[in-house]
């Protein structure tokens, strides 16, 4: 049996030209030789303001009524662009005018549920989700066919399932004006005494035949449960997503233009979405004041959909370009998309494993730059941030030690001692003395601050935490380990005292503060391995 996922837009007429549900709106467009209304928003239904009226009967009803003047060819335009939502669970979509989309879901539904779920449940509030994100009031309904779904969407006030078979004792509650008759054949309806869906499925199909229009006979089949089902047509994503946006003043600026670039970037992010895709190359067209259009080719490398992360990369492009007239339009092409579970590859995935460690420092060395790629060296210093040094990496050495013409590694000077001056090594009480073994190490938290940030503390007993103030909010402090007293060197410009404490916090995590003049700074966090 066919099974249709309906989205009602109660508001989307309105809302899509600007206008929001708590404002006194009409939608008016020419009809029968005068302004009538089309739809409005629910302050002014409230008020008494009713679809077929005109203008001027509107507005002597409530005089503070704003009109916005229809038009049909956007309006069908944006819903049709909003249907492409529904790819995500389907691709046999449509959009349902004036403000609907409808998609059947009898054979994918079942792709979206994972054990116990009902596959239609999790369909129809993934979809209402996301058209709430995206800023629509939705209200969506499942059923047999589009029509009853519809009726229930429209006149309902919240989203349901209808199970299969149901839909007859679904609409029969509803008011008569829920089938969309025309007016002529509802007030005829109405003369007969017949107020509601129900009261027109207990009548006789028979005494409708030779007495009732064909509309009126279809709208009793549908209050009968006996509606066609229809067949969507099937749809495919397109295979270039193109974005675009018109600046209304020439913008120079790079912070400006990236502010714009950024909206762009979000919403494609939620097309994407919607398509179960992302994106590795992108394509950045920025329209002059006069000049040629310039093209700015942009390799994200691993699948994403990330505004920020893409943002970020156009940044670094865009300060080393420089623009030969102010930008009076910009557009986004994904050039290439693929499929994404919205899951970022691992460092250690199965398609790096056989990645030698100096190809890939080579290959990062050629994107971002010799000096930007480099490894921590310690440096002798009492302070911990200054504690560490970038040193040049080599891929070259990074390949092994160089091989001699039998295939072995060179022999260190341990190992090229005899046998016989090892043994008597071992045997002499008075074997020579090769100093003091080397101190070991102090401990340092996997996560150092680039810059110490002043912490709120409640003190318990000796002066030490009780509590810390992290995250906007007082986590208590379970325990405490230190301290570890660091002083600045005598030569240094300005001297510190700082006494490090390590923190154990009541939700697992371990912070690494420092206690200098009387006040408390957090410095770093320990991860698992290294507060044990």
């Amino acid at each position: 049996m066919p099974r249709y996922l309906l989205l009602h837009l109660p508001v989307f007429r309105l809302e899509r030209c600007g206008w929001t549900p708590d404002q006194l709106v009409v939608l008016a467009d020419e009809e029968k030789n005068a302004l009538r209304v089309q739809d409005r928003t629910p302050a002014a239904r409230d008020a008494g303001v009713r679809p077929g009226m005109t203008v001027a009967e509107a507005r002597a009803i409530c005089p503070a009524l704003e009109v916005e003047l229809r038009r049909a060819d956007e309006e069908a335009a944006d819903l049709a662009e909003l249907s492409a939502q529904l790819l995500a669970v389907s691709p046999n979509i449509a959009p349902l005018p004036p403000a609907s989309l409808v998609a059947e879901i009898s054979r994918s539904a079942k792709l979206f549920a994972t054990g116990d779920d009902d596959p239609e449940a999790v369909v129809l509030a993934r979809m209402c989700r996301r058209l709430a994100q995206l800023g629509h009031e939705v209200r969506g309904v499942v059923a047999d066919d589009p029509a009853t779904a519809l009726a229930c969407a429209a006149w309902g006030d919240t989203s349901r399932i209808l199970p299969p078979g149901c839909g007859a004792a679904a609409l029969a509650p509803l008011p008569l004006a829920a089938l969309h008759l025309p007016w002529a054949e509802h007030d005829l309806l109405i003369g007969l005494g017949i107020h509601t869906v129900g009261q027109l499925a207990a009548l006789p199909a028979a005494s409708l035949a030779g007495r009732l229009g064909p509309v009126t006979r279809a709208a009793h089949a549908l209050a009968r449960g006996r509606a066609l089902t229809p067949t969507l047509p099937t749809v495919s994503a397109p295979s270039l997503l193109v974005l675009t946006q018109d600046l209304p003043d020439p913008v120079d600026a790079t912070e400006a233009l990236l502010f714009v670039v950024n909206a762009l970037l979000i919403d494609a992010a939620g097309r994407l979405c919607a398509q179960g895709e992302a994106a590795t190359r992108l394509t950045l067209l920025l329209h002059l004041d006069g000049a040629p259009t310039q093209q700015l080719a942009l390799r994200l490398g691993a699948p994403t959909r990330a505004p920020d992360r893409i943002l970020r990369l156009l940044r670094l492009q865009l300060e080393r370009f420089t623009l030969p007239a102010p930008v009076v339009g910009v557009a986004v092409e994904l050039t290439n998309t693929v499929p994404f579970d919205g899951r970022q590859s691992s460092l250690l995935g199965r398609h790096r494993v056989d990645d030698a460690l100096a190809d890939v420092i080579a290959r990062l060395q050629d994107a971002l730059g010799s000096a930007a790629v480099a490894v921590p060296a310690l440096v002798d210093s009492h302070r911990p941030e200054a504690a560490w040094a970038a040193r040049p990496l080599d891929p070259v050495a990074l390949a092994g030690p160089v091989r001699g013409p039998t295939g072995t590694a060179p022999l260190s000077t341990q190992d090229a001692r005899s046998d016989a001056v090892l043994a008597g090594l071992a045997e002499d009480p008075a074997a020579e003395w090769e100093g003091w073994p080397a101190a070991p190490l102090p401990r340092r938290p996997a996560l150092l601050l680039a810059a110490a940030r002043p912490l709120d503390v409640r003190a318990g007993g000796w002066g030490l935490p009780a509590a810390l103030h992290v995250d906007g909010r007082w986590v208590d402090v379970v325990g405490v380990e230190g301290p570890e007293r660091r002083q600045g060197e005598w030569w240094a410009p300005t001297d510190f005292v700082r006494e490090y404490w390590t923190a154990r916090l009541a939700d697992g995590r371990r912070a690494w503060l420092y206690r200098e003049a009387g006040h408390w700074l957090l410095h770093g966090w320990w991860d698992g391995a290294a507060a044990r």
